[in-house]
């Protein structure tokens, strides 16, 4: 079955309201659950946030009031899907070992769009990033066993293989070698648009959450 969003009516937006029952789902049992549902957790509330701070910066834009609020009942509905769906995880793991789980998330979720992706170029720049994220796995990995004295293969379950990647000396580079260049919205492919939005949104939720959590550290050497 396929999902054409051209074809779906939708549902109205005062039927997507959530009680406070629905808002305070039952997270995941991080024992029992596949590590991959708690990737899919954490990939889909990077989707979530990025359609709410998209909503947020083209209402500073707006120029029309009734723009605004369309926007706002929109991004209301969207902030409750997004806590639905974060609050998923379990508030049992530490937070290192959620810091695990994004870099499979990073892992695994890249691989996978640059073995998918047409476009060379595009295929290219994903190629480059996932190695830097094996590299980030690696070394939390060794974080956690000196720190927590426990193995990262217990979190991702094997599915990842935790090796090292590019060496960490070599991240540091000129920020204008990051710089990529733009696809052609005209010629390039859906499925490359929807590729380079997902990897964006997860990336962008993970730099949010290592900018937030970094203080929560209390070994010198996580720090």
């Amino acid at each position: 079955m396929t999902f054409n969003p051209l074809r779906e009516r939708g549902i109205p937006l005062d039927r997507q309201l959530r009680s406070w029952r629905e808002l305070a789902v039952t997270p995941v049992d991080p024992e029992h659950s596949d590590p991959y549902t708690r990737c899919r957790i954490i990939t889909l509330n990077g989707i979530e946030v990025e359609a709410i701070l998209f909503s947020h910066q083209m209402a500073r834009h707006a120029p029309s009031l009734e723009l605004k609020q369309h926007l706002a009942r929109v991004r209301y509905i969207e902030a409750q899907q997004q806590k639905a769906v974060n609050w998923l995880l379990p508030g049992l793991a530490s937070v290192l070992e959620t810091t695990i789980a994004y870099e499979q998330v990073a892992v695994d979720l890249t691989a996978w769009v640059a073995r998918m992706e047409p476009d060379p170029y595009l295929k290219q720049a994903y190629q480059f990033g996932v190695l830097e994220d094996f590299d980030h796995l690696y070394r939390y990995a060794n974080l956690y066993e000196m720190i927590e004295h426990r193995r990262a293969e217990k979190i991702v379950d094997g599915l990842t293989e935790v090796m090292p990647g590019r060496p960490t000396y070599l991240h540091h580079r000129d920020p204008i070698d990051n710089v990529r260049q733009s696809y052609d919205k005209d010629a390039t492919a859906p499925i490359s648009k929807l590729h380079a939005l997902t990897i964006m949104s997860a990336e962008q939720q993970t730099m949010n959450f290592y900018m937030n959590v970094g203080p929560t550290y209390m070994e010198p050497i996580a720090r």
